[in-house]
């Protein structure tokens, strides 16, 4: 990872944060009753899960600079 200062850190820390809340609401959705629309509903958030499990992975590593 590059060498950033802490502020820089602590800043992409934030930003991190806040894309998580922001995915996270994203995430929270009432399926469809009809199960054909529910399983376009599931792999829509697909795309968002894993951006927001690159989200998590990045967090730690900059929570693990900062130790």
């Amino acid at each position: 990872m590059e060498n950033r200062t802490q502020e820089q850190l602590e800043k992409r820390r934030d930003e991190i944060l806040k894309e998580l809340n922001e995915v996270n609401e994203d995430l929270r959705i009432e399926l469809d009753s009809d199960q054909e629309e529910q399983a376009i509903e599931i792999e829509n958030q697909e795309v968002p899960i894993a951006y927001e499990k690159n989200l998590r992975k990045e967090l730690a590593e900059i929570e693990s600079e900062l130790e």
